[in-house]
């Protein structure tokens, strides 16, 4: 809830507004079972249609429609009817409920949020980053998000410069 409140106030929507929320709400579903089903076609491809669908709607500010995904897909280098077909599918309804059922767990409450873990060193706690500033462009995401790294990670910088982190277990959510 709190993810679509904030991007009905970025859009200077009104909250109350259920025509609004609603469009906002069935769009931020219908991305998620766009990027489950571009997964099918491979990680790397499905983040890369993520940032291409992201640009299309908040750079360009081009309509959440058909044409904006289909530019984003396609500029992604995947399957258009493939990722139409997947989007409907039992696996990507599932993949999406184990991915809700994750962020509840994790206690993940606003977008984006990053969870990291050491897979060198299962033993330690994951780091979980959910306030990059209140700027969005990429080189100020990707500098708080390194300052709150080494602030989590001690050994990785000697003088921690931000602790707006909270530390997880990874022991509860390995799959």
């Amino acid at each position: 809830m709190e993810t679509i409140n904030e991007y009905m106030q970025l859009k200077g929507y009104q909250l109350c507004d259920l025509q609004n929320r609603s469009k906002v709400s069935t769009d931020i579903y219908e991305a998620a079972s766009l990027y489950k089903a571009a997964s099918c076609q491979g990680n790397k491809k499905a983040r890369n249609f993520l940032m291409n669908l992201q640009e299309q709607i908040n750079v360009l500010d081009n309509p959440f429609n058909a044409e904006s995904v289909k530019v984003a897909i396609n500029d992604s280098g995947l399957d258009y009817e493939a990722i139409m077909e997947d989007k409907q599918s039992e696996c990507v309804e599932q993949g999406i409920q184990r991915d809700q059922q994750l962020a509840i767990e994790m206690n993940i409450t606003k977008a984006p949020t990053v969870v990291v873990f050491d897979l060198n060193n299962e033993d330690r706690p994951g780091v979980m980053i959910d306030d990059f500033g209140s700027k969005t462009s990429e080189e100020v995401i990707n500098s708080n998000l390194t300052a709150m790294l080494e602030a989590a990670i001690p050994e990785v910088a000697e003088q921690p410069t931000i602790n707006s982190s909270t530390v997880i277990s990874l022991d509860k959510f390995r799959r």
